[in-house]
């Protein structure tokens, strides 16, 4: 299968207001981190889609997670710095050669690796959207990092991936998005539903697009619901584990 990125995943509408937390080296990475008065029992990863751990909208996202649960959440660069600036003058191919997933996975693993050594977290949560989606569910896995994630319409995933997953998960999508698309999400339903032991959640908002808890505009009273109520489900979701 040919994995790549779609249109939806370059749009971007852009969020107003002042992020509370700070930039820090964090298991080797350059990371944004928020919420550390909550200290070090559990831990919230931000895991970006490809405007990187710098976008506004990401921050106050963080900011609002740490906030209402109660919980430290950080954000790597899990992009090395190469993130969507301009997105006229972008170059797609070459920016996913040099973030191919076998590049950027091990980049995610050692930096989850350094962040249990360093904080000695006991519960390690995962959220990811669109690009960053594919790593959470990575560390789903047997053998990953994290205690449970949540993903928001994930970019790159294949029915494989849904098949390796052994820890809780939530994923969040809306019924317009074309990378997630309705195919994708009858097949993911289809493998999670028989996964008897599993702990899943799936939630599909009307009028939502790929994107919209990240960058959605938030002027379109369906679009803005479903950003709000996926950042709700997510913190009472991780409040379980």
């Amino acid at each position: 299968m040919s994995l790549k990125l779609s249109d939806c995943c370059f749009k971007a509408f852009y969020h107003e207001g002042k992020a509370e937390g700070s930039y820090k080296i964090i298991g080797g990475l350059d990371s944004y981190i928020t919420g550390e008065r909550f200290g070090n029992q559990r831990i919230i990863v931000i895991m970006t889609d490809i405007f990187g751990y710098k976008l506004n909208n990401v921050l106050l996202i963080a900011d609002q997670l740490a906030n209402s649960a109660k919980i430290q959440v950080v954000i790597p660069d899990i992009l090395d710095g190469d993130w969507v600036v301009d997105k006229e003058s972008f170059d797609r191919a070459t920016w996913f050669r040099s973030h191919a997933l076998e590049i950027t996975g091990p980049r995610i693993r050692t930096y989850l690796t350094n962040l249990r050594s360093e904080k000695s977290p006991k519960d390690l949560f995962g959220i990811g959207f669109c690009f960053g989606a594919k790593f959470v569910i990575e560390h789903l896995a047997d053998g990953g990092l994290l205690t449970a994630g949540a993903v928001a319409h994930p970019s790159l995933l294949t029915p494989e991936d849904i098949e390796k997953i052994t820890k809780p998960i939530l994923i969040s999508t809306g019924d317009r998005d074309s990378s997630f698309h309705a195919d994708l999400r009858q097949e993911t339903l289809k493998i999670l539903s028989e996964k008897k032991d599993l702990r899943y959640q799936f939630d599909l908002f009307q009028g939502a697009n790929h994107g919209y808890a990240v960058r959605g505009d938030i002027s379109i009273p369906l679009v803005k619901y479903a950003k709000e109520k996926t950042l709700v489900d997510q913190v009472y979701w991780f409040s379980q584990f």
